[in-house]
Order: structure tokens, then C-alpha cells, then sequence
């Protein structure tokens, strides 16, 4: 699938998901040595992602009302935080 890379998710419509799921990495694969927000609908992830030089920078452009939860100790690595 090939990536829709926004400079933030103000204009991104959300209505049709079911749950917006915002996954933030860091350094991977595809996108070294910087943070990706990655949008998803429950835990099938969309073509929409945002890429940031630092997590400050990432973390402001997450949508008002979302919750962060920490990385959990199952999850890939990569993983910074998820936003429900």
C-alpha cells in the first residue's frame, strides 16, 4: 500500500472508522532515524502516516481528545506509544 505522508491529521477524516488507532514509531524500516504516527482503524492500519524529526514534533499533531498509552513489553520495538 503506498503511503499518503501528511504534515499533520488535521484534515483527515475519521468519521468512517470504527476506532482511530495512532501508532507512533520510531526508526523504522521504511522510515529511518525519525518518528512516524501511522494511522489505523482498530488494528488495520491506513495509508496515512505523518513523519516528524522528534517525538515533541510528532506529539503535536495528534488530535485533541486522543489518550496516550506507553509501549507495552509484547509490542515490536518500534513502538513508541499508541493513541486511542
Amino acid at each position: 500500500m503506498k503511503q499518503h505522508i501528511l504534515d499533520n491529521f488535521t484534515n483527515v477524516d475519521m468519521r468512517g472508522l470504527r476506532l482511530p488507532v495512532i501508532n507512533i514509531f520510531y526508526n523504522t524500516l521504511d522510515i529511518p532515524n525519525k518518528y512516524a504516527a501511522r494511522l489505523s482503524d482498530i488494528n488495520q492500519p491506513t495509508n496515512v502516516v505523518v513523519i516528524k524529526d522528534t517525538l515533541e514534533e510528532i506529539r503535536s499533531v495528534i488530535p485533541a481528545g486522543l489518550t496516550r498509552i506507553s509501549r507495552q513489553p509484547d509490542e515490536h520495538p518500534t513502538i513508541v506509544e499508541t493513541w486511542l
